[in-house]
Formats: C-alpha cells, structure tokens, sequence
C-alpha cells in the first residue's frame, strides 16, 4: 500500500499552481509563470483552483516543473489601455519570482472598442508594447523562455449568448487577427522568444460564453501549451536571405514569392532543372530535425492536418507532379525538390519527411516510399490511388478518359499493360513495410470513385503482412469526398509521435477536469469532489480484497452513493461479490490518464486488495478519440502502474466493451484493435486478460441486449453477464 504524498496534495489545491517541492538531492523545478487576463486566472471555470489552464498545465508537465498562474481579470498588453497588465501587482511577483519560462496569452481585453472601454483605438501600439513587456523579463535574466501567444478565439455564434454579447464578439473577434503578426516580429530570430498560434486551441463548446474556457477549454488550452513547454526546438533557419529557403537556395531557384498560408509564412518557386512549381511553408517554431510534411497533390485542400502540424513546428512542402501518375519523370521532380530542400546554404530539412498522398496523390508518395524507405518517415494516404486499373482505368471503379491517357503516356503504357500493370506499385511495396514505415490510413469505406478494396484497404493489409505498422482512420459511408480526418487530432498525435515529438496523452498520470449536473454521472459536483469520497472510502475500508477499478461501466455497477457490495444488497454486484465486499472505485467519465492518477492519490493508496478487475478504455476511444495505440499503450501504463503501487494484487484486464451499433463504427473497429494487442498480456503473472466482447453482441456483430440503447453503456443484464463470467476467475485468484 503507497503512502499518499501529502505534498503533493496540499501543493495541488493552490491557486498559484502546481509543482512539487524537491528534496535536497533534486535539481530545482523549472518555474513556469502564467501570464494573462481572465482566461489565464479561469474566471468562469468551475473548481477554479483545480481547473484553471495553468493547474492542468502543472498537471500536465509534472514533476520537474512548478507552474503559477499570474492571471489578472480584464487585464490588457496594450500599455496605454484601461487596465495594462504591466501595472498589476501580479506582473510585480514575476519579476521578483524570476521565472525560467514565461507564458504571456494576452489581447483578448485590447480589442474592446465600445462606451466603455477603448482599449482598440491604441492598437497601433502593440508591437512596442509587447516587445517593452518581453525585455523587462528579460532585463535580469537573458536566459528566460517566453512563449508569446495569440489570443484564443471568440465565438459569437456560441450557444446561449445574449444578442449585445453576439454584437459585441462579432465586433472584436477579427481584430484577433492583428495581434499575432504583431506578437510574430517579436519572435522572428530570437532563440529564447516563441511565438504560439491559439486561434485553434478550443472549440465554441468548450467555453461558457464564448470567450472564457470552461474546464474542458482550460484542458485544451494547457495541453497545447504543455506541449509547446515540452518540444524539442530547432534552431532559426537560415537568415541569410529574404525568406525561409535561405540566399543560397533563392538566388538558384526561379519566380520565387512570399505570401500568407492560414498566418504562416509561404515561399512559391520554381525549380530550377524541371521547372516544376513548388511551396514550402515554415511553421512559428520549427522542431529540432526540422521534420516536414511533403503533400502530393492538391495543395490547400483540406488543411486542418497540415495547419495542426504546422502549429506544432512541422515544415509543410509540396511540388508539382500532376499528371505523372507515379512515374520515373515524378519521381525526378521529387528527388530535384528533396536535394534543394535538405543541401547547405537551405532549409537543411530533415532526411525523412513523412508523404501525404491525396486520392491520386497515392501514387507519387507511395512510389517515393517503395524507392526510398530510408529517406520516409511516414506515409499517409487519404482515399489513395495505387491501382491505376481502379481508376481512372475504370475496372471497379471510375473510369476517366482524359486522365487514364495522362496515365498511359505518363507510365509509356498501351490500354492492355495499363490494365495488367495498373496495380503494380501495392505488390512492390514491400521495402518500406519491412524498413518499418508507419501507414498512416484514412479512408471512406463507401468510396465508388477508388474502390478501397483494391487500393487503400488492399495496400493497408499488404503493409500489416509485411511487418510495417499501420494506422487506421475508417470512414463507414463516406465516399470520396471529404478527404480528411475530422478532428485531426488523432492523426496528429500519431504522426508527431512516431517522428518522436509527442508523448501519448493516455500514459501521463494527470487528474480530470469532469463536472457533473445532478443528473448525470457521480450525481453533481466536480471530479475533484468524486476524488476525495474515494479517498474517504478507501480509509474506511482498508480491508477490502477486491477492487473494480474503471469508468461509469464499472461506476454503473453499484451506482455513485453505495460503493461497497454488501450480501443483503440486490443486483449482481451485490449478490456475486458481497460475500468479498467488493469496492467499486468506478468514476464516469474516466480515461486512463485518470485512473493513472487515482491510483496513486485515490482510494488505493489507502488498500491492499489481492484482486483488482480493470475496465477502462472507452472513454479513451468514444470521448477523446484516442487510437487503439495510445489506449493500449495507456492500459498497459495502468497495469505497470498497479503492479509497482499494488504488487500483491493480481489484475482481471476485461478490456474495453464493443461500442457503436454497426460493425464498422470506427470506434468498434479502434475497440477491436485494442484486443487483438491486449492478447499478449495472457503471458504476464500478475495479469489475466478476459475478452468479453461477445457477451454484448448478436451474431451479426450488432448490439444485443445487454448494451444499452447508447451502444456505449450495458444494462442490467449485460452486468449481470459481466460478473458472472469473470466470478470464477475472481474467486480462482482470492483462494491463490
């Protein structure tokens, strides 16, 4: 049984941050100081103390760093405002608290204009104000990490908003638009000063009004910023000349320009041997190893993938290669644009890009992998073309005349080899399966232009057997259009991650920002409150020697009032585990991150069950949108994690129940991913897996009745069926 760290504890509850306290022999926590208005203070989020961005930024970071908040209501970047923030007494305690890192997310309160505040009229100052706040903090100490941020969008479409407070953010919310590229000098060239994007940080249901954040905005909010807190940063590209590619690079290169991408800076050229056109766009921030995403084809179209990474320091690059289809002269063209953009005197990007293949952008980018593994990173295809017979050939598939002559000429095919050689690229694609390149695989499974069967499916399921990873993101009855994967998050997540520049949400220990109406979940109250009644649980009951930990599936067995199972009770918690006086320690809402945490600050720090039954997972897929290996992965740092705080217990791992009505549903499909991985943990001692799915569907893979109308939740009898099969296993590992 752990002892609970009542440090960490009382450290948690201030309002200043979140850190811990080292001991003599640890190096001193990094001090992460949080600047800005409301927002930052978390005015309007419920449990304050515990849910405003910069406590779940602490969460986030963890040990090693101690995060305050220094947020002042209404408070201003604009010196000649109403209320500038460099007159509060709260920018004072910065200075004095000589912090390593500072966060400055200011501009919301500037861009008033109205009768009562005429903040925006002052707004050519911006830049000399900012970058007056930026050399204060840095007058001690030349050292200090600041992370200028754009303000966070507004939404004056919100639900619920009053039709003044509409009028008002309808107003205010493009003058957003200014205040960045003012932010964006300050940044341009200097190691130490960042420069972050926010206008994408949240969704309009994940603030109160509009503007402020409720827990789940101040959630999103630290997780942006904790990884911009956390990445690896590369060093400046080249100055030498007037844009990102460098003078070398410019003077060789023809017709290049500069414009604006989505707030980024975009470069236009012309490349010097083929002539072919080419974009190179440079994020604020680049990573270190300047990773990039190389596009084919339709540049532009469905960017939230590319501006996500953008945002997060990964290069974005395409060149021309329409009408080739894959062939030799493509594959020409990208390896010309490869040598500029990787030789001296030039971006020097890094030697694996990961290749985004577009419908018929399929082929040059797997082309490229099969031909050049060592030089891929990654390799992702939406609705890709890799059997040309398919289309535009038209066997199966679509046929278009004007691009299937492109296609034979391309390749020097007549209509018979086109026809037999069309789908020759998925059969040579086993060099990059085997060099380990991930696939990464959106696609519309009700596609009729490119039949997934025979290119997206047929390519995912050669890679798998040729040993290379692979990703899914099924789309049941999308067609071909939209292309994308919406949010892109997941996707996201997944590419940074295998290019080592994210860690998975699902293995970091970190509290929940859930709050409940009385109607729903635990009954009221916030996470923070469910915490501390399983605290008070486990104190009571330190003899308990059976234990359900999980979310509202496992919560549901006994309900949020009556934890403990009890022979006089009904249903079958009761009547099965009574006898035992089993613990339901199941909170709605719960991912795996959270049940990380519990373990260590909830009720078992207060127990030594022999038996623990784990049923977490869903959330992790149907409400966060994990995939099935960040969940695994999460599952198993819930084990490690048990078995290093409760070496006694043995755990029952049920895995995560079916969700969705059909087959298909891509949460079905991610849930069953999960299970074809979590089958290995049969061979750890102190774990036994136990796949239960086929208790909760029929012989058409559809829900039976032990799910309920939801497809997420299970009813009465699906509890039933539930306990009832693992009863022996339970009892089996009590007697042992």
């Amino acid at each position: 049984m752990p002892m609970l760290y009542p440090l960490l504890l009382a450290s948690l509850a201030l309002s200043t941050g979140t850190g811990s306290v080292p001991s003599p022999l640890e190096e001193a926590p990094q001090k992460v100081a949080c600047i800005g208005d409301s927002i930052t203070y978390g005015s309007k989020v419920a449990a304050r103390e515990k849910n405003h961005y910069p406590a779940q930024l602490g969460y986030l970071l963890g040990r090693g760093f101690e995060v305050r908040n220094f947020g002042v209501g209404g408070s201003t970047l604009l010196g000649a405002a109403d209320k500038p923030y460099v007159r509060t007494t709260a920018w004072k305690e910065v200075l004095a608290w000589k912090p390593d890192t500072v966060i400055i997310v200011l501009g919301t309160n500037d861009t008033c204009q109205n009768g009562q505040r005429t903040n925006w009229e002052h707004a050519a100052d911006l830049e000399e104000d900012a970058r007056a706040m930026v050399q204060a903090l840095r007058e001690d100490n030349q050292e200090v990490r600041v992370l200028l941020c754009s303000p966070p969008p507004m939404f004056p479409n919100a639900s619920g908003l009053a039709p003044d407070r509409q009028a008002d953010l309808a107003e205010r919310a493009p003058r957003l638009e200014q205040i960045g590229p003012a932010l964006q000098q300050i940044a341009r060239g200097k190691e130490a000063i960042e420069y972050h994007d926010l206008a994408r940080v949240f969704t309009a249901n994940e603030t109160v009004d509009g503007v402020h954040t409720s827990p789940f905005g101040a959630r999103a909010l630290a997780q942006r910023l904790a990884g911009a807190v956390l990445a690896k940063r590369g060093k400046d590209l080249p100055s030498s000349g007037k844009t990102v590619l460098g003078g070398e690079l410019e003077t060789n290169l023809l017709n290049v320009t500069t414009s604006d991408y989505h707030g980024f800076e975009r470069v236009d050229f012309n490349l010097p041997r083929s002539g072919a056109a080419c974009i190179l766009v440079a994020p604020h921030q680049g990573l270190r190893g300047r990773p990039w995403l190389w596009r084919m084809r339709f540049f532009g179209h469905e960017p939230a993938l590319e501006l996500e990474l953008l945002d997060r320091g990964m290069y974005l690059a395409y060149v021309d290669v329409a009408g080739l289809y894959g062939s030799p002269e493509a594959l020409q063209r990208m390896k010309e644009f490869y040598d500029l953009m990787r030789q001296d005197g030039g971006p020097r990007l890094s030697g694996r890009p990961v290749l985004m293949g577009m419908s018929r952008g399929g082929m040059p980018a797997l082309h490229w992998a099969t031909a050049n593994p060592k030089k891929t990173a990654g390799l992702y295809v939406d609705n890709g073309v890799f059997d040309l017979s398919t289309w535009p050939g038209g066997k199966d598939g679509h046929r278009r005349e004007a691009e299937w002559a492109e296609a034979l000429e391309a390749w020097g095919w007549d209509e018979e080899q086109g026809m037999r050689q069309g789908d020759q690229l998925i059969a040579k694609s086993q060099r990059p399966a085997k060099e380990g390149v991930p696939l990464f695989v959106a696609v519309g499974l009700a596609d009729e232009v490119v039949p997934p069967a025979r290119n997206s499916l047929r390519l995912a399921l050669a890679w798998e057997r040729r040993g290379g990873p692979v990703y899914r993101w099924p789309k049941p009855g999308a067609k071909h259009h939209p292309h994308g994967v919406h949010p892109p998050a997941s996707l996201r997540r997944s590419i940074l991650t295998v290019l080592g520049h994210s860690a998975m949400p699902t293995v970091r220990a970190v509290p929940s920002a859930e709050y409940r109406g009385s109607a729903a979940g635990w009954g009221g109250g916030t996470w923070w409150d469910e915490l501390a009644k399983l605290q008070t649980l486990g104190r009571e009951h330190p003899e308990a020697t059976v234990v359900f930990l999980g979310d509202s599936i496992t919560q549901s067995l006994s309900g949020a009032g009556d934890r403990v199972a009890h022979t006089e009770g009904t249903g079958p918690f009761h009547r099965e585990f009574g006898p035992s006086k089993a613990i339901n320690l199941g909170v709605s809402g719960d991912r795996t991150e959270h049940v990380l945490y519990r373990i260590e600050h909830g009720a078992l720090a207060f127990m030594d069950p022999k038996v623990i039954v784990l049923q977490i997972g869903v959330n992790n897929v149907a409400a966060a949108g994990h995939t099935a290996h960040e969940t695994v992965a999460g599952i198993k740092a819930v084990l490690a994690s048990l078995h290093e705080h409760e070496p006694q217990a043995k755990v029952v791992v049920c895995g995560p129940f079916p969700v969705g009505a059909t087959p298909d549903d891509p949460r079905r499909v991610c849930i069953n991913a999960i299970h074809d991985q979590l089958k290995s943990l049969n061979k750890e001692k102190s774990a036994l897996y136990v796949d239960l799915r086929m208790a909760f569907l029929d012989v058409r893979q559809r829900p039976n009745d032990n799910m309920a109308g939801d497809a997420l939740h299970i009813t009465p009898a699906g509890k039933d069926a539930w306990l009832s099969a693992i009863y022996f296993s339970v009892m089996d590992l009590l007697s042992r």
